[in-house]
């Protein structure tokens, strides 16, 4: 396969809704200015960080939808001097919140004559749901099966895909997803996950990898890394944000 030039960093990032949101919109603020991914997937959104990334990432734009889910849970934004948006959706996995869906974008590069690019995310159930806990299933296994459906419906396995956000889980849903094609970042070049929540000393919980960048298709991942980034002793958000360089392929 030749190599295409574009290049493009992408990002996943729960960013812990408004939850101590004075204290930490500044160092979300410094971060996003910083790095400036030219695709930025969310999860726990909240109204004050739409605005706050509205602000800061002027040549980019994100899904508008009435669905309340693109403000209350997760939302794409995109470099728009590398990609146009073509289509966008929100679809039922299964999840037990009101307004988590599996959220996508399909993105055409601007200056790559090749099949658009389908971006996604989703935010899978936490473990201790108190629904999960009663019923006694782990809803993320059905969560990840249904992941690949809708993918299997919006794309082809040749054709350039993005997956990532919290899964709130580090194997079996992981294992679902890479038995259907898709390689997770790390795995793709040699390289240990690490972890990516806490961010201490913002917050102090059990180390664990919840957060994950996947791939399919035409795409080669050149590096990527989960960033430790703190302003005045305080992080982003209680999650470290992941983030890769990809490049196109030509088939």
């Amino acid at each position: 396969m030749s190599v295409n030039p574009l290049r493009f960093v992408v990002g996943t990032y729960n960013l812990w809704n408004d939850k101590y949101w004075d204290s930490r919109k500044d160092s979300l603020r410094q971060f996003i200015v910083f790095h400036q991914p030219d695709i930025l997937c969310l999860q726990e959104l909240c109204l004050q960080g739409r605005d706050l990334l509205d602000q800061i990432l002027p040549s980019h734009q994100r899904v508008e939808d009435p669905f309340e889910g693109w403000v209350r849970e997760g939302n794409i934004y995109w470099n728009c001097t590398i990609f146009d948006l073509i289509a966008y959706g929100a679809e039922e996995i299964g999840h037990l919140e009101k307004w988590r869906r599996l959220f996508w974008v399909k993105l055409q590069p601007k200056c790559l004559d090749i099949s658009p690019l389908l971006v996604t995310t989703a935010h899978y159930t936490w473990s201790g749901n108190k629904q999960e806990r009663k019923d006694g299933i782990n809803i993320r296994i059905i969560q990840s099966q249904n992941t690949i459906k809708v993918l299997n419906r919006l794309t082809t396995p040749q054709d350039p895909l993005l997956f990532m956000g919290d899964l709130n889980d580090n194997f079996l849903p992981l294992q679902i997803l890479r038995e259907a094609g898709l390689t997770d970042c790390f795995s793709a070049l040699g390289r240990i996950p690490h972890v990516t929540r806490p961010t201490m000393p913002t917050l102090f919980h059990v180390p664990e990898t919840l957060d994950w960048i996947l791939h399919q298709g035409n795409l080669k991942p050149m590096n990527c890394d989960t960033v430790d980034f703190f302003l005045n002793n305080t992080a982003p958000s209680d999650h470290k944000p992941v983030l890769a360089t990809y490049r196109f392929l030509d088939k």
